[in-house]
């Protein structure tokens, strides 16, 4: 992981640890964080159903930055399909033995592009297409704002079946046209469990 990374990953933790409840890993055997990337920097899980911390190689209950490798591809199959798509990082929460979270984050080359995305996702997702569309122009209007925020953020949810799911746009304000968003997909996955087990 680069040095960006891992502060960036690291803010997300700090994030989601506040209400999650469980230790963090950095990193696992040499520093080198999970591993859950198979050959040609692809990962494919089925978030319909539970899936066991152990068989993954992750720690029962944890949230776990995991090693991203360069051009990762992650594809989660879902009750309304499959999502697709990249990710720069990525952290894992597990809860009494089983995944009960998926944290994505990569960043777009400007809110037009990360509005785009997100509507293309928004089906998939459950969330509202308009409401993510909008986004566009949050964006936009955050280039040349003048505010004492230094980023402008958006949270969008919806539900694919049993997993919740969370759509979270953030770019920095007035930093001129074309600043990149960053993208946080969350999945949530304590219910498919809960529901099984």
């Amino acid at each position: 992981m680069s040095v960006r990374q891992v502060i960036l990953a690291a803010a997300a933790i700090v994030a989601l640890v506040a209400t999650a409840g469980c230790s963090i890993r950095v990193g696992g055997a040499g520093d080198d964080g999970a591993k859950v990337f198979e050959e040609g920097n692809s990962m494919e899980w089925d978030l319909t159903k539970p899936l066991e911390a152990e068989a993954l190689g992750l720690p029962s209950d944890q949230m776990v930055v995991v090693e991203v490798p360069g051009d990762a591809t992650v594809s989660l199959v879902l009750a309304t399909g499959t999502w697709t798509g990249r990710t720069e990082e990525m952290t894992v929460s597990t809860r009494h033995g089983y995944v009960d979270s998926v944290d994505l984050f990569w960043t777009e080359p400007d809110g037009q592009a990360a509005a785009d995305r997100m509507v293309a996702d928004a089906a998939l997702l459950g969330v509202d297409a308009a409401r993510v569309a909008e986004w566009a122009e949050v964006a936009r209007w955050a280039e040349t704002a003048t505010t004492h925020r230094t980023r402008e953020k958006a949270n969008y949810n919806g539900a694919a079946g049993e997993v919740s799911t969370s759509v979270k746009p953030s770019t920095e304000v007035g930093q001129g046209e074309g600043t990149p968003t960053r993208l946080w997909y969350k999945f949530y996955v304590r219910d498919v469990v809960e529901t099984a087990t």
